[in-house]
């Protein structure tokens, strides 16, 4: 015999039913009330910004489904705003934003308020990736490529970037602190191949550590890159060793007129909108430090003509060669996958904060055709490539080199080997 159920149990289910109706319906409700209003994350590209056309061939394969269930799940809804939530509650109580922090691109939360992209602070803490004997093979490939591109009249220079985890490790959180060191990533391996081997080259992670109680902003507290000042404290450290190649004539050190503080520049800002907090100390703006060149000699103005091949810390970089005023043209092989340009190739800083512009000139894949279009009528090559990089060897800048003015046969047999490119990186 079946008993029946309470009134209470009975008001019970009820509200178990139109708790979970509530929740079924309320994105559809939010989204034709659009209160409250989506919450955009930061960090996040939605995959489909349209909804999408309905057709017979949609709906008969299946894609219309797909790509409606894809829609939904970036703009109907509230998952926004419990992103935002879960990572405050992270954030406040366990001093962190995401569930993996050592997941390749995760943030990291130091202090005082300070944010480290976890890419840096995995190649501090992992073992070198490449074994001496092969970066030895690798430096004496960058010593080959300088001298062929000093026979086409080009001066040669590595700029290693700086590893802000390893710059500033009294900053990191407490678990990571002691763990973290140079001889955990390529650094050494790679700066001694290049000693080895006589590759010109600046080491800006040693001249950070030397400098950094003298300037406050060579890595930004919320960036992944060096900042404008950083940059500009490395391109002047590296036109010395420009000088001593004594291929082109005597390139001046432009001085440091003054330096002013003012609104965050996008480089200062890059890991800050990544937070998607609604607050903390992390999340308030810090000033940038713009670098005021000191004018040159006229007869130096523009006497440069330069390519930068590399990854993305090439992006101040060239801004600091532009603020200098000693450049007619810049050109950078992101990856040797796109090529950008400095626009224009010199600005006065006096008058302008940062680089008024960088123009993307397309995709350019890494060719013979390609090599050549870049080259042509430079003076300057710079190879400016952080420390997690190292082991992508100049994503076949090298060969390409070898192809274009030395031994086209050992190239191809070089350009067999598979080049890793981390675009992300």
């Amino acid at each position: 015999m079946s008993i029946a159920p309470s009134n209470l149990r009975r008001g019970f289910q009820g509200l178990l039913v139109a708790l979970a109706a509530a929740l079924l319906w309320f994105p559809f409700f939010q989204h034709a009330a659009k209160w409250p209003a989506d919450k955009r994350l930061g960090g996040f590209n939605p995959r489909t910004r349209e909804f999408p056309n309905l057709t017979r061939q949609a709906w008969l394969d299946g894609s219309f489904a797909q790509t409606v269930d894809t829609w939904a799940t970036e703009h109907v809804g509230s998952r926004g705003w419990l992103v935002a939530f879960n990572r405050q509650i992270r954030y406040s109580c366990f001093g962190q934003v995401e569930p993996s922090p050592r997941r390749k691109r995760a943030l990291v939360i130091g202090t005082p308020p300070v944010l480290y992209e976890n890419i840096l602070l995995v190649d501090a803490l992992r073992p070198p990736q490449v074994p001496p004997e092969r970066m030895d093979v690798f430096a004496g490939r960058l010593r080959r490529t300088q001298e062929l591109l000093r026979q086409q009249g080009m001066a040669f220079l590595v700029v290693l970037a700086p590893n802000k985890a390893i710059v500033y490790p009294e900053s990191l959180p407490a678990w990571a602190r002691n763990r973290v060191s140079d001889t955990n990533t390529d650094y050494r391996t790679f700066l001694a191949a290049l000693d080895r081997h006589e590759v010109p080259y600046l080491d800006s992670l040693a001249l950070f550590r030397e400098l950094r109680p003298l300037h406050s902003d060579l890595v930004p507290p919320h960036a992944i890159h060096w900042g404008h000042q950083g940059a500009w404290i490395a391109w002047q450290h590296a036109i010395p060793l420009i000088n001593r190649q004594g291929l082109l004539p005597d390139v001046p050190v432009p001085a440091t007129a003054d330096v002013i503080w003012d609104k965050p520049s996008s480089m200062n800002q890059e890991l800050l909108g990544q937070l998607n907090l609604f607050a903390g100390p992390h999340y308030r703006s810090i000033p940038s430090a713009y670098p005021v060149a000191a004018p040159v000699p006229a007869e130096a103005e523009s006497m440069l003509r330069v390519l930068v091949v590399g990854d993305s810390f090439g992006f101040t970089f060239i801004d600091a060669m532009a603020r200098s005023r000693l450049c007619a043209e810049i050109h950078y092989w992101f990856y040797m996958k796109s090529a950008k340009g400095a626009s224009p190739a010199s600005f006065d800083s006096r008058e302008r904060r940062g680089l008024p512009g960088i123009s993307g000139l397309g995709v350019m894949r890494r060719s013979i055709e390609n090599g050549q279009r870049m080259l042509a009528g430079k003076n300057l090559v710079v190879l400016v490539v952080t420390t997690f990089n190292i082991d992508k060897f100049s994503w076949g800048f090298d060969h390409l080199v070898e192809q274009l003015y030395g031994d086209p046969a050992t190239a191809a047999e070089d350009f067999a080997e598979e080049i890793e490119v981390n675009l992300g990186d």
